[in-house]
Formats: structure tokens, sequence, C-alpha cells
């Protein structure tokens, strides 16, 4: 067995992890998560790598990939990535690994090397998938859903839509039967569908309400980025991160609506010589170098933290803010010699 590890999510190779097996030839990735995700695969070929994206896989659910890689061969990899969609709150969540490869945004196939920006696209940090491993990845979260992913996708979808869930399980009890009764009436649907359309029901939903609800910000710097908030959780205030944020994207980093402008972001610069801190803020809140939740704004070293100053949003319009950082938001890099 396995295992890469992704901010807090994981993936996996699990043999007969309760799906079907793939078709002669091809190659399977399964999802038992509870986050619809689209997967990127890649394997060599003469003059670069095939790339091709996006594949669509629900919770619960596999589809057949790559299937131009002949697995009988045993000397030819298999690389993929995986992503959630932007139906959810908290931002996107990656499956990845440590092999850069390129992606774009739509729909695509290419043969690429390393020269991403070249072409106009962007990078990606691909795993690996050799002999035997190729035929079956299944991608997983800690709590390991396993046969219960698709009630826990259907879960995380419905609180992504503002029902009242207050925890992902992935068991279908009373307060998740309510909860779906509530959507189907909202849709004006007459009886439940099948999972999988009510899975794209909800999807659908949730990227509507959430389009430009929270804290979302964009990454117009020349590289990634890492970010952190700071806002009032009931009494008490609270700072968490990190959302890593590619070159050119945007996260979402807050998905409740906001009411005022009593929120906070703070970045860092993500960089081979380091990483660069932002400039201008105003308000300091607690860090750590690991993601980290931080209740309370003071006694930060004390209490084993960090301590940096935090930019305050602007006023909310429908709910939401959306803010930008580019290169000149970073300490300059260290002076070469």
């Amino acid at each position: 067995m396995s295992r890469v590890r992704a901010f807090l999510i994981v993936l996996t190779v699990l043999a007969g992890a309760g799906f079907a097996a793939p078709g002669a030839g091809a190659a399977e990735i399964c999802n038992e998560t509870s986050y619809v995700a689209d997967v990127a695969a890649g394997w060599p070929v003469e003059g670069g790598v095939a790339i091709e994206g996006w594949t669509r896989v629900r919770p619960g659910e596999c589809e057949e990939i790559a299937d131009a890689v002949n697995l009988d061969r045993e000397g030819q990899p298999i690389f993929f990535y995986a992503k959630s969609t932007l139906a959810y709150l908290g931002g996107v969540r990656e499956w990845r690994g440590t092999v850069p490869l390129c992606v774009d945004e739509r729909d695509f196939e290419v043969v690429a090397n390393t020269r991403c920006a070249a072409l106009g696209l962007a990078a990606r940090d691909f795993f690996i998938r050799e002999g035997e491993e190729r035929a079956r990845t299944v991608l997983v979260e800690p709590s390991d859903y396993g046969r219960r992913a698709v009630t826990a996708g259907i879960q995380r979808l419905l609180q992504s839509s503002g029902y009242p869930i207050t925890v992902v399980d992935g068991y279908e009890g009373a307060s998740t039967r309510r909860a779906i009764s509530r959507f189907l009436g909202d849709a004006e649907l007459s009886s439940r569908p099948g999972d999988g359309a009510l899975i794209d029901a909800l999807e659908a939903r949730a990227l509507e309400r959430n389009a430009a609800s929270g804290l979302i910000l964009c990454n117009e710097a020349d590289g990634d980025i890492s970010a952190a908030i700071g806002h009032r959780v009931g009494e008490i205030w609270q700072s968490r991160g990190w959302w890593r944020i590619h070159a050119g994207e945007c996260a979402r980093l807050l998905g409740s609506r906001l009411e005022s402008d009593n929120v906070f972001y703070y970045a860092e610069r993500i960089a081979s010589s380091g990483r660069r801190a932002m400039t201008g803020g105003t308000d300091q809140f607690c860090l750590a170098p690991a993601r980290f939740v931080a209740e309370d704004r003071t006694d930060c070293a004390e209490r084993g933290y960090t301590v940096a100053a935090f930019r305050r949003v602007g006023t909310p319009e429908n709910g939401g803010v959306r803010v930008s950082v580019s290169e000149s938001d970073f300490r300059a890099p260290p002076s070469q010699p």
C-alpha cells in the first residue's frame, strides 16, 4: 500500500475497495472522497509526456482513464493529478505528488515537457503510479468513507448549498434526509432522483450559491502563494491556514456570507529561495508553519505560534469580497551575489 498526502487529504491504492474491476487494458480512477473530483492523467510518449484532462469522477464512482497506456508494458508509468470542483467552501482540495506536468483550466489534450508557461499552460505536481499500481487508483480522505462515499458526497454538497448538515460522515440519518427533502422542494423536484443525478443537481446549486459569497483570494503573482485568514468565530478571534493558491487562480478562503469588513487575510509567496511574507498588514494574528487553527490573537509566541500582520478586506458586496495579490505585495527576494 502506498500513500501520497495533499493538504489534509491523502491518496492511496486500495485493491478491490468496493469497486468493480476495470475494463481490459484500461486504468481506473475511483473516488472514495466526499468531493466531486476532476482528474488529469499523463504518460510518457516520444517527444515528452501525453497529458489529458479533465475526467470528472463523482463520490463513490470510478472512471476509466489513460486508455492509451498499455498496462501489459511494465516500464510505462501513469501520472495523476486530481482536484475538487469549485462547488465547495474553503477552497479547492488537491491530490498531488512531486512530478511537475502541464494542465489547462478547460478540457485539454497536449504533449508537453515541463515548459508549461511557454505553451500558455499551468504546472501541477502529479503523483506517479507504476507496475500493478496503475490498474486501479483510489482517492480517499482521512475519514476513509469507503462505501459511504456517495452519501458523504451528498452531505458535503448539501452543506455547501446552505443546508443544515453539521457532520459529513457518510451515514444517511434523519437530518440528512430532511436536508435532501428541503433541497428537492427548493429545486421543485417532485421525487428524489438517483444518487448521480442528485449529486449533479446539488453541485449546480452549490456553484450558483457560492459564486460570490465569502472571501475569495486571487493570486496574480508569478508563482504559488500560501494564504491564511483571520476572523471572528462567535466571540472568539480565530486564524487558520494554509491554502495553496497557484499563480493565476483564485480560492474561496471563507465560505459564509460576510456582513462586515471584520475579516483579515495574509499570504506568503512560495519560491525556491524560501517564503516571502506579504507586506502592508495592520492587524496581528497567530501563525504556524504547517496547517493550523489558532484561537485568540494575543500571546502568540507564548503559545508556540509566530505573529504576522494581516490585511483587512474591503466592504462586502452581496455577502462577499474578492481580493487579489501580486508580486508587489510581497517582500522583495534576497539580492543575488
